[in-house]
């Protein structure tokens, strides 16, 4: 009969020492005489006492004296002022606590470690006190509200600056817009915000400016503007508009700083000579009727003249190598590349012995002329680009050749594999993270991880919108919020996993808000790898890219 009781009492401890792993802290129990009744062993990492007062037997008063001489007393986590209370004092108001029916603390040790206490007194007099190791949670804490003052910092400097300036997405919807735009429109912020540009301005004047924001998204070379415009108050206004192109691949905005240049323009009534001259601003003007024209082709119509066009980059600067793949990659040209030219040579002999047909050939002036000698003796086009003005002009000019050199006819020609490494396939990934996030804030804050890490990335706001970009842009991992609209992360993720070649390719990352096993469970089920919980940390992502990547990471965020 002792047998089994001491066979019982062993299971009792196991399965207490189990539920201590699963809530991830340590469990102490306690009859209504204040005597421990079992102290889980994960309670000597989190309290600096030493193990003989875990025994079951123990007095509370004791155990807890034990914890104030080591150092382990705790500060509240309260606005109220610190209090030095003597031994004895300490250890009553301790007792007195556990004693309540429920009781629930986050405590602070030293400068950077925090526990959080659960208390509760059973109806049997029974208690029971959870104890948690919190620290890196108040750290995320900490860290999410830096990233919200850096971003209201930021709207703060907008709202302040003279001029006008607005933020369209690639739908052409306002998502951002500053006090002076406001004012320039003449209408309140909740009006323009979530609007597209048809709500706010003329048809005519919207048809313009979208030509020219579709072309800003495609090339990514800046755009500087004069018109003459009509204020909602009546008066004519000239202004200078200066549009660029921000974000990543997928994620790309417009933004537009406006400057009202009236002033300078003058009229000449009143007896003085205007600043800027009106030959001059007709000469803006005619300028801008120029680029206006430019704008009539259609941009996604080019790009689809143009995809799958074979081009081979030369250089030897590996950085302009890789800015020419990526500028490339957009227009969906076939591209690959070599840097010197005995390998520009063996591969053209490549080429030709398998009659394949190259359509361009793009050299970067500061590689060996021979290289360009050595184009030539092949009969294909060459363009030769100087690296520093890539950005601006390699797009275009790209485009304007293979349009004036129509794709040849391909029926006898070898469906062969002809990339040699170009560091961008058209089959691999376009980028390396995929975020699958509908809420604002939480967008921000990835995007700022992201981007410190050194990460290509795009943003879906719902899972429709996962899937589509998962098959667009070919992450090498996925980021997936389960509380989607459209599809939510469960969805989404059982739908790419339906559409996959290989089966479990890409890792996907479910981003839990709550940790509930149920969610957990619907994640794994859904075919998800791993889940992370909010908020999200730059540490938390480090550990999943390190995990799934196996790449080190830039550590730029800190």
């Amino acid at each position: 009969m002792n047998d089994l009781a001491s066979a019982d009492a062993n299971i009792q401890t196991a399965l207490l020492e189990v539920i201590s792993e699963g809530v991830s802290g340590g469990l102490l129990v306690y009859d209504k005489n204040d005597q421990i009744v079992f102290a889980s062993q994960h309670l000597l990492s989190l309290l600096p006492v030493p193990k003989g007062f875990l025994a079951p037997g123990t007095r509370l008063r004791d155990f807890l004296g034990a914890v104030y001489d080591s150092g382990g007393r705790f500060v509240a986590d309260s606005t109220s002022p610190r209090r030095m209370l003597s031994r004895e004092d300490w250890v009553a108001e301790q007792i007195a606590t556990l004693w309540k029916e429920r009781a629930d603390t986050l405590e602070r040790r030293g400068t950077d470690r925090w526990l959080s206490f659960t208390k509760r007194r059973l109806p049997s007099g029974y208690g029971v006190s959870v104890i948690r190791d919190v620290s890196d949670h108040k750290k995320r804490e900490e860290q999410w509200r830096a990233d919200m003052e850096r971003v209201q910092i930021t709207e703060e400097v907008l709202d302040h600056l003279p001029f006008p300036i607005t933020v369209k997405d690639r739908n052409s919807t306002f998502v951002a817009v500053n006090k002076a735009a406001s004012r320039f429109l003449g209408l309140p912020v909740e009006a323009v915000l979530g609007h597209k540009g048809s709500d706010i301005h003329s048809a005519k004047l919207e048809k313009r400016l979208d030509g020219i924001n579709r072309q800003l998204f495609d090339t990514g070379e800046p755009v500087q503007l004069a018109d003459r415009v009509t204020r909602p108050d009546g008066p004519d206004a000239i202004i200078i508009a200066n549009k660029y192109r921000i974000g990543k691949p997928g994620r790309y905005y417009i933004v537009t700083a406006m400057e009202d240049i009236t002033a300078l323009v003058g009229t000449g009534d009143d007896g003085r000579e205007p600043v800027l001259s009106k030959d001059r601003l007709q000469m803006m003007e005619a300028a801008f009727g120029r680029h206006e024209r430019d704008m009539r082709t259609d941009p996604a119509r080019d790009i689809a003249e143009v995809a799958g066009r074979k081009v081979l980059m030369v250089s030897a600067d590996a950085q302009v190598e890789a800015e020419a793949s990526n500028i490339l990659a957009t227009l969906r040209l076939d591209t690959s590349s070599v840097s010197t030219a005995a390998e520009l040579r063996l591969f053209l002999k490549f080429v030709k012995d398998s009659r394949i047909r190259m359509d361009l050939i793009v050299i970067d002036v500061a590689s060996d002329a021979e290289c360009m000698e050595i184009a030539r003796q092949h009969d294909i086009p060459t363009l030769a680009v100087n690296g520093l003005e890539m950005m601006q002009e390699l797009a275009s000019n790209v485009v304007h050749l293979l349009q004036q050199k129509p794709a040849e006819a391909a029926e006898n020609m070898p469906e062969e594999d002809w990339q040699i490494d170009t560091g961008v396939n058209a089959d691999g990934p376009v980028i390396d993270i995929l975020v699958a996030e509908d809420n604002e804030v939480n967008q921000i804050v990835f995007s700022q991880i992201l981007e410190g890490f050194g990460y290509r990335y795009a943003i879906a706001a719902d899972g429709e919108e996962a899937v589509r970009m998962w098959r667009e842009l070919s992450p090498r991992l996925i980021l997936m919020d389960v509380t989607l609209p459209k599809l939510n992360g469960f969805e989404a993720s059982a739908r790419i996993r339906s559409l996959e070649t290989i089966d479990g390719s890409i890792p996907i990352i479910g981003v839990l808000a709550h940790p509930f096993d149920r969610d957990r469970d619907e994640c794994f089920a859904a075919g998800m790898n791993d889940v992370i919980l909010k908020p999200i940390s730059p540490e938390a992502l480090e550990a999943v890219f390190q995990a799934y990547l196996d790449i080190p990471v830039k550590r730029s965020y800190a």
